[in-house]
């Protein structure tokens, strides 16, 4: 759908606001939504889940795959994190940047896959509302 001359001066033209109350909804909103967008919920909280299961321990294949998928997951904290959470957790987020550096040996994996959910977990808790 292409936009006429018309509809774009309409936009262009409405009033706007600089109050502190409604952009701060705004940018809650906008944030919300790029969190939304940037991570699947469901699955994030299922890999989780999957981890963290005192039942269940994941096999090596399944270790690769999900962290595969927390290294994706992370990228997307890394921009969020700092739209969202005040003050910055520079802690928080270098171990997460850390655990998403390291490639552990096969007798690690599950350490580390243990590891790199109880930190995406810290993150998540962190941003509280505004966590994906």
């Amino acid at each position: 759908m292409t936009l006429s001359a018309q509809a774009c001066t309409e936009l262009m033209i409405r009033p706007y606001t600089v109050e502190d109350t409604v952009a701060g909804r705004l940018l809650v909103g906008l944030r919300r939504s790029k969190a939304r967008d940037g991570v699947d919920a469901d699955a994030l909280y299922n890999d989780l889940n999957t981890v963290l299961d005192e039942q269940h321990r994941p096999t090596s294949a399944e270790i690769s795959r999900l962290a595969d998928r927390f290294r994706q997951v992370t990228l997307v904290l890394i921009e969020l994190v700092p739209l969202t959470v005040t003050p910055y957790p520079v802690d928080a987020m270098q171990l997460l940047i850390e655990l998403r550096a390291n490639q552990p040996c096969p007798q690690r994996s599950h350490r580390h896959i243990l590891r790199f959910a109880l930190a995406i977990v810290d993150v998540l808790d962190l941003m509280g509302d505004d966590a994906p």
